[in-house]
């Protein structure tokens, strides 16, 4: 396959992989670019023409409508240096972004990107990953609410349950799926004197929030 002595491998495997994360794969026209499927299918086979700078141009599109499966494929353009300069801390952004959203390969192209990085880039990237999820669920998404329970146990230095508790008990009263386990298992980590505090917390900030689940 021709394709294959030009892209890094795991570059090519992504590609595939993420063609088929997104089902259809045309849209109408009346559907937003930053999310439509026919977007993605154009930066898949942009990808595959070789024209990396359209390609990052449109997964950069819908990484930032939070379209995971792009997040990765932005990352690993990124991280390879195609179609935009190289740079690892805005490759990590998307990485994790994509981590959190649930793209399983993307946690093992962030920890690739950590082993690149000072620890000072690295704290950079998780204010960055941090800000994006606050902007998100103050605009109501409430996917996010579960992603930064999963952003305080897996992006910090040292996990913090108890921000992992507040989220994960919010994402519950949601009725986010898996929001219940892993509010339990959070739990299971927070001193018992803790957890009246930790709850009243949760609730003040459920309160505040104008999201639904979706």
């Amino acid at each position: 396959m021709i394709l294959s002595s030009f892209f890094p491998a795991r570059l090519l495997a992504a590609c595939l992989i993420s063609s088929c994360l997104t089902v259809p794969m045309f849209a109408s026209a009346s559907d937003d670019i930053g999310t439509s499927d026919a977007t993605f299918a154009e930066a898949i086979q942009a990808v595959k023409d070789r024209d990396f700078r359209h390609a990052i141009r449109l997964f950069r599109l819908q990484a930032d409508q939070n379209q995971h499966d792009a997040q990765y494929n932005l990352a690993l353009l990124l991280e390879a240096g195609k179609g935009a300069p190289q740079n690892f801390s805005d490759a990590l952004v998307w990485a994790w972004s994509a981590k959190l959203g649930g793209i399983e390969a993307a946690g093992d192209l962030a920890e690739d990107l950590l082993d690149m990085l000072p620890e000072k880039a690295v704290e950079d990237v998780r204010e960055k990953v941090k800000q994006r999820l606050e902007n998100r669920i103050e605009a109501g998404n409430a996917p996010a609410a579960f992603q930064f329970a999963q952003y305080h146990l897996e992006m910090l230095e040292e996990p913090d349950f108890e921000m992992a508790y507040i989220w994960y008990s919010i994402s519950t009263a949601l009725g986010l799926p898996g929001s219940l386990e892993a509010r339990d298992d959070a739990r299971g980590n927070v001193d018992d004197e803790k957890i009246a505090e930790l709850q009243g917390k949760a609730g003040t900030i459920y309160e505040s929030l104008n999201i639904t689940s979706d």
